[in-house]
């Protein structure tokens, strides 16, 4: 016979596994909802220039750097919530969160970072902890390869 006490215990741990997929459900959900927006947007960025009648200059079409800035930055920001929905997938399907998945968005979302950066509004000292991080999450995500098992 089983006791009370383990009895409590598994009634627990069934619902919170329970509501972990619930939540899970809805950050996917979220996160689907949220590429979509930065998908429209960044297709607005790209059709924008183009819209206006008449001829299209060469002025309509070549974007600023800030601009380009903006709309890589839009890529990224995409790249980054794929690879959160990734994660989220993962846990569905193996109930387990993959830490070189979450180095990975890490590692995504400080290039975004590096990349739209504007070098003259940071202090030399914020540069060398951001050139920290990134050697910092490289060799994170060598260990963490190297230590994950082989697929063949």
């Amino acid at each position: 016979m089983e006791e009370p006490e383990s009895r409590a215990v598994s009634n627990i741990l069934s619902w919170s596994g329970t509501a972990k997929r619930v939540v899970a459900g809805v950050l996917m959900a979220m996160m689907f909802v949220l590429v979509g927006i930065v998908t429209v947007e960044l297709l607005w960025a790209f059709i924008s220039p183009l819209l206006p009648g008449g001829a299209i200059s060469a002025e309509d079409i070549v974007m600023s750097q800030d601009q380009m800035l903006a709309i890589l930055g839009l890529f990224l920001t995409v790249l980054i919530a794929l690879e959160l929905i990734e994660t989220v997938e993962v846990y569905f399907r193996q109930h387990a969160i993959h830490v070189e998945i979450v180095v990975l968005v890490a590692i995504i979302a400080l290039a975004r970072k590096v990349i739209i950066l504007d070098l003259n509004k940071y202090a030399p000292l914020v540069l060398f902890a951001l050139g920290f991080l990134i050697l910092a999450l490289g060799a994170t995500y060598f260990f963490v390869r190297k230590a994950a098992p082989t697929e063949h």
